[in-house]
């Protein structure tokens, strides 16, 4: 592969190469992901479900073609992005449902319940990718749970 393009994809998959950053780079990506749905909330349901699976099949298309050897390496951050971003879809882009969402989509990732950590077994970047968006979907409910019960 060309090395630009190869740069490119470590740029991208790093998400600006957070992922390189010594301590908890997956944190720190979620932290960027929460600052941009901030910054640029979807006010259409729609646009954000769109761009949600763009962003998700963009993943994995820039993780697959590192060409990776089945495992996730840590400095790919972009699937926590992506799980944060499905974490906020659908919901209001306030300070207090961000900061919910980025809890709730840290510890789902973390601890990984079934069958999050089962979805990793996907390999390449399909099993990178899933498990956070997995995560994410876990966290969305709980939000739409809290919201509810708020």
């Amino acid at each position: 592969m060309n090395e630009k393009i190869q740069k490119l994809l470590l740029f991208l998959t790093s998400c600006g190469f957070i992922g390189y950053l010594p301590f908890a780079p997956g944190t720190y990506a979620s932290v960027l992901g929460c600052v941009l749905v901030y910054l640029f909330p979807f006010h259409s349901i729609f646009i954000n479900l769109i761009f949600v699976c763009c962003f998700i099949i963009f993943s994995i298309i820039c993780i697959n073609m590192l060409k990776l050897d089945g495992r996730d390496p840590g400095y790919i951050v972009i699937d926590e992005m992506a799980g944060m971003f499905v974490t906020m879809a659908g919901h209001k882009a306030t300070i207090l449902n961000i900061l919910i969402g980025f809890v709730l989509f840290r510890v789902f990732d973390i601890i990984k319940p079934y069958p999050i950590k089962k979805i990793e077994d996907l390999g390449k970047g399909y099993g990178i990718v899933a498990d956070d968006i997995l995560a994410g979907i876990f966290a969305n409910l709980v939000l739409v749970v809290w919201g509810k019960l708020a």
